[in-house]
């Protein structure tokens, strides 16, 4: 009866360590302060304050071939799925926390979150590649808030390289066909009240590799810096998380006000606005210039931005006065009265300086052109290139596929031929054993006639020297019987002789 009540308890207090455990590690997630985020993450980018989704983060990076989850990394398999491991200092935070997002002009920024994960992407498969791209704001598992993951997000990879340690330059113009053959992978890690995508299974990669999958464990240190797998184990920074966190107050020092917009807004990465790249970096060091000098005047002068903005006011409030705008409209009817007044020789200078000027955009445009040219052939270059690498993964995926199956199908005739080859020995074996057994038979048969004519001869001598003793012994019995008789006979001559009277 004792037994029977300390069970139940023995129970429930299995279940409430278990229930405190799990809350532990869930808090640990969540009590990750955003001002490490803001602090450690500032000397590799710039923080935008943007009006949707609030402080994000621009790395600085080549924003023409960066890609989250592709540049500068890899995957590996642990105990979580698939988990990204990224050769960038800063690769820690925004590939493991939060979510990325594309400004108008096709820039990544990344949104910072106190949630970690072994990688926020969604994966895709089919037609021998594999496929992913991040989960944008407002996506999770089984959770999609108002938006949708554009097409250009996407990268796709032959299947054998899932696991290779450095991605090519990769072009999303061929997403549309990759999308088509392609379906979602719903492989989902649950641990806790947490769930991840984990995109393909060991079983399946190592099946489509024909090569092991190894599963590293993750090792989460307290040094910050890039993420590296030694032996078994990737060691991978985790800020240490604060019970008393307060992230409303949080806040980079160094901020820019921008609006990133939607990622509908922006125009077509591979569209005809060929020169919003090089404008973009142009805007991006000024407006990097401009806010450095800014923020430095700041530091220095608090009162500095206040002086300058009553300033700029003054100025447009004494270009509003009547006085100011009378002068700028004489200033703007001088040009069309010097016009009427000017001589031949001024006409023809302006005519030569507008041809002057026609041939140099001629030259200009013809430059542009050139250089698009070239750009759109060092592009299909790089397109061939890549397809010319995607064939010959394919062929030789396909020749490993075609070596294995005539490994099989050898292995299989050998398998045939030893089945044979022992069904021959088999019958070879119970050939001879029926022939010995036949030899073993005759030769018996044999024996048992020489032993049944020996006994015969032997029966034969036997009664042959019967009989010769016979005959031998009838001649000695009948010695034996006549002596007597002829005694009887001699006897009974004399008796009558005897007898008889005589006759003198």
């Amino acid at each position: 009866m004792k037994n029977m009540i300390k069970l139940p308890v023995i129970v429930l207090g299995l279940m409430l360590l278990l229930t405190g455990t799990t809350q532990k590690v869930m808090a640990q997630d969540e009590n990750v302060s955003m001002q490490t985020f803001y602090d450690e993450l500032s000397p590799y980018g710039t923080w935008i304050q943007d009006q949707q989704y609030g402080y994000v983060w621009r790395p600085d990076v080549d924003q023409q071939d960066f890609r989250p989850y592709y540049s500068n990394g890899h995957w590996a398999m642990t105990e979580y799925g698939n988990t990204w491991v990224s050769d960038y200092d800063w690769g820690w935070a925004p590939f493991h926390y939060g979510r990325w997002v594309t400004d108008r002009y096709n820039q990544w920024m990344w949104i910072p979150d106190t949630t970690w994960g072994p990688a926020w992407v969604n994966w895709r498969s089919g037609g021998g590649y594999y496929g992913w791209a991040p989960l944008g704001p407002g996506l999770g598992v089984n959770v999609s808030i108002g938006f949708n993951i554009p097409d250009f997000w996407w990268v796709f990879t032959p299947q054998a390289s899932i696991y290779i340690n450095r991605f090519p330059r990769y072009y999303s113009n061929r997403n549309y066909g990759y999308l088509g053959q392609t379906t979602i992978i719903n492989n989902v890690y649950v641990r806790g009240n947490r769930s991840y995508y984990s995109g393909p299974r060991r079983d399946e990669i190592r099946r489509v590799t024909n090569r092991d999958v190894r599963i590293y464990n993750i090792d989460r240190s307290n040094r910050p810096g890039r993420s590296y797998v030694s032996n078994n184990s990737i060691h991978m920074y985790n800020p240490r998380p604060n019970r008393n966190v307060d992230n409303r107050n949080a806040a980079p020092r160094n901020v820019q006000r921008g609006d990133i917009g939607r990622p509908g807004d922006r125009p077509d990465r591979n569209g005809d606005n060929r020169n919003a790249g090089q404008n973009r970096n142009d805007q991006n060091r000024n407006d990097q210039n401009r806010n450095g000098m800014d923020q430095r005047n700041a530091d220095q002068n608090p009162n500095a931005r206040n002086r300058n903005f009553g300033g700029d006011q003054n100025r447009n409030e004494r270009g509003e006065r009547p006085q100011d705008q009378q002068r700028v409209g004489e200033v703007q009817q001088r040009p069309d009265m010097n016009r009427g007044q000017r001589s031949p020789e001024d006409q023809q200078r302006m005519q030569a300086q507008n041809q002057q000027r026609q041939e140099q955009m001629q030259q200009r445009q013809g430059q542009q052109n050139q250089e698009r040219q070239q750009r759109e052939q060092g592009q299909r270059s790089q397109e061939q290139m890549q397809q010319m690498q995607q064939q010959r993964q394919e062929r030789s995926q396909q020749m490993q596929q075609r070596q294995a199956q005539q490994n099989q199908e050898r292995q299989q005739r050998e398998q045939g031929q030893r089945s044979q080859e022992q069904m021959q020995q088999r019958q070879a074996q119970q050939n001879q054993e029926r022939q010995q057994q036949a030899q073993q038979q005759q030769q018996q048969r044999q024996q048992q006639m020489q032993q049944r004519q020996e006994q015969q001869n032997q029966q034969r001598q036997q009664q042959a020297q019967q009989q010769q003793q016979r005959q031998m012994e009838r001649p000695q019995r009948q010695e034996r019987v006549s002596p007597p008789a002829r005694t009887a006979e001699n006897n009974g001559g004399g008796a009558r002789e005897s007898s008889r009277p005589g006759r003198g």
